[in-house]
């Protein structure tokens, strides 16, 4: 049956409304907000100065040439008390900026002058990219400083390997506006990323990896989407039944197409960001190139000092991070590893056998024997120093009191 003209413009302009509705709650934006911004603030690059690293004014940018001794880079600059809650849009622009950078917002408020307060923001690419800082509770005092910091992409790459030059170009605030949400809000949906942990997901957040609220995913709005098209094809085309069904299975073939298509994306930048990263060192040896040299160094040690042991010696680690503890693990593989909050998780009930070997790598605050006396729980365990440094510290339990 040949649908009317006027019920094809009718649902046409009903989804195309609804779909302008979606997308805008998806980009947090209310009915009171403005389409356009009212109030915009714009910086030069030259206008930033280095705090870490090595960076130089060039025409109107800032050419940032060289990390600081920790491989990391801070350019940042000072604000005439800018009210942040009127300017919560940032738009910021590099040039030639590092796949293997992590970049970072920072800035300092007059309500907190000694607090600086730190967002990740997502990779900039080759143009203009956007963020929503309203869903910042910080970002909604009096901001008296503003900056970017850059530093090596976590699990990626070594510190040292990570830095190259490149260019701040521009940076601007403005006032909430629709399409200032809406750049946001793509600029998050197309965000490229490495491999990072957070990767392991094939359907997990696709922006940063920081703990600020974010917009809701890309496949929840395109099925929303989808069923606001079911709805007015209902109720204005008076479509049911099989042709229904036969219109959304059309476009729900779509839908996939299109978020395939976006992991797909993803997965090929992944994959190109490997071989800029590890395409030049030789397959034999990409084991001695992890990101985290210390660790392996300090498996490689802990597995010579007991590779007399008896398989079934069991080592409990304690690290500075799950992440620290997890890579010790895996690197000193085959050792019977575990991790030390184990006896924690067991409410301090658990038993440290006799020639157990408690490990402690960098800062690890845990396992701190006083003498040769640790607490473990409940217990009174009495060890003996096998190896102790600034970043390893090995220890073999003697005895076992309450």
């Amino acid at each position: 049956m040949r649908v009317p003209r006027a019920r094809l413009a009718a649902f046409v302009v009903a989804t195309a409304a609804s779909w302008l509705l979606l997308v805008l709650w998806a980009a947090g934006a209310g009915w009171s907000t403005p389409p356009a911004p009212q109030l915009t603030r714009e910086f030069a690059g030259r206008e930033f100065q280095p705090v870490f690293g090595t960076a130089a004014a060039q025409d109107d940018r800032l050419q940032v040439t060289a990390a600081a001794e920790d491989y990391s880079a801070l350019q940042s600059t000072a604000l005439a008390n800018v009210a942040g809650e009127e300017l919560p849009i940032l738009r910021y622009r590099f040039e030639n900026f590092p796949r293997t950078l992590e970049l970072t917002l920072v800035f300092r408020t007059a309500e907190q002058p000694d607090d600086v307060q730190t967002i990740a923001l997502p990779w900039p690419g080759s143009g203009e990219a956007s963020f929503d800082l309203s869903r910042i509770e910080a970002w909604r005092g009096t901001i008296v400083e503003l900056g970017f910091a850059q530093f090596a992409a976590a699990q990626l790459v070594a510190p040292e390997r990570g830095f190259a030059p490149f260019t701040l170009v521009s940076v601007g605030l403005e006032s909430d506006s629709w399409a200032g949400r809406i750049r946001a809000l793509l600029t998050g949906w197309s965000l490229l990323t490495p491999w990072q942990l957070i990767s392991v997901s094939a359907v997990g957040p696709s922006e940063v990896g920081d703990s600020s609220p974010h917009a809701p995913r890309l496949p929840l709005v395109l099925a929303l989407a989808l069923g606001l098209a079911a709805v007015w094809a209902r109720l204005v085309l008076g479509w049911s039944g099989r042709r229904l069904g036969g219109g959304l299975l059309v476009v729900a073939a779509l839908a996939w197409v299109v978020a395939d298509a976006a992991w797909l994306r993803s997965l090929a930048y992944k994959r190109s960001v490997d071989r800029d990263v590890w395409g030049d060192v030789p397959l034999a040896q990409r084991q001695d190139h992890v990101v985290d040299a210390e660790l392996r160094d300090a498996a490689t040690h802990l597995k010579q000092m007991l590779v007399n042991a008896p398989p079934t010696t069991r080592i409990l680690v304690d690290a500075d991070s799950p992440h620290d503890v997890l890579r010790l693990t895996y690197l000193a593989s085959p050792l019977n590893i575990g991790a030390y909050g184990e006896l924690a998780l067991a409410g301090g009930r658990a038993v440290v056998p006799v020639g157990t070997i408690l490990v402690r790598h960098g800062e690890g605050k845990r396992l701190r024997p006083v003498g040769n006396r640790l607490r473990v729980g409940k217990q009174s365990v009495r060890v003996r120093t096998m190896l102790e440094t600034d970043g390893l510290a090995v220890y073999r339990v003697e005895g076992v009191s309450p």
